[in-house]
């Protein structure tokens, strides 16, 4: 995922750097004016330069990470990020891409907390049509406001076969203790992963990793790697090569 430590790398960067250190896939954080430069606003030639770029890397575009929310209660700015989804889908499908992220966000506090959840779930309606239509999977994060019974309800309440929800790895999956109650509760929709700094965040990776296992996940997970200026990332080809190490050491432990 190229929001975080890798947004200021171009293509050619990016791509190499993730070759070199066994990563599969990548995720394209639009909408951030990001060093790679994969937008909505490509023509059909940019994009196909996408697509030549990454199967020359051998690096698959596993999503494309959109900054579209709908909980807004302006009428017009909600049909804008309608609006742009929808363009970013098209951007999917013409880079090949299985998924368009999206967000719910937040929960206004002048709003009714249902009136919100049911605006998302409309507008996650179209969106989820539209998708269906060209080909790409409307996948909701669990994000912002938004967490896994937030998103839950939703997805239960569109019953939509076209929308997924991206686990966030974030504080408020953990119930006593443990992630199963809201891992149990999603999984049903759970259509991609995102994880942070598997090393300093105070999450249970570890948990994550068999969990998933244990259930049979066999999507992608993005390293969606943040550094803050108190705590940079220093040398950034070490950095990306540590994580991936340490990624791959949660994953043959939950395969032993």
């Amino acid at each position: 995922m190229t929001y975080g430590v890798l947004k200021d790398l171009s293509r050619a960067d990016l791509l190499d750097l993730l070759s070199k250190n066994g990563f599969e896939g990548v995720e394209f954080r639009t909408d951030a004016k990001q060093g790679h430069g994969v937008e909505a606003s490509l023509n059909a030639d940019e994009r196909k330069q996408v697509i030549a770029d990454c199967d020359a890397a051998g690096i698959k575009i596993i999503s494309v990470a959109s900054g579209n929310s709908y909980h807004h209660p302006d009428a017009s700015e909600l049909r804008r990020h309608i609006d742009e989804t929808k363009a970013r889908m098209n951007l999917a499908k013409d880079l090949g891409a299985p998924r368009v992220r999206v967000f719910g966000n937040n929960f206004p506090k002048e709003i009714p907390r249902e009136k919100t959840l049911a605006q998302v779930t409309d507008a996650l309606r179209e969106i989820c049509d539209y998708g269906k239509g060209v080909g790409v999977k409307t996948s909701l994060e669990l994000h912002g406001e938004f967490d896994w019974q937030s998103t839950s309800k939703i997805a239960q309440d569109l019953n939509h076969d076209n929308l997924g929800l991206i686990w966030n790895s974030v504080s408020s999956d953990i119930v006593d203790g443990s992630l199963e109650k809201a891992i149990d509760t999603v999984w049903p929709w759970l259509d991609h992963v995102h994880v942070h700094d598997l090393a300093g965040q105070g999450y249970p990776y570890r948990e994550l990793f068999q969990r998933l296992h244990d259930k049979g996940y066999d999507g992608y997970m993005s390293a969606e790697a943040e550094r803050r200026a108190e705590h940079p990332a220093g040398d950034l080809p070490m950095f990306v090569a540590y994580y991936a190490d340490l990624w791959r050491a949660y994953r043959d432990l939950a395969r032993s």
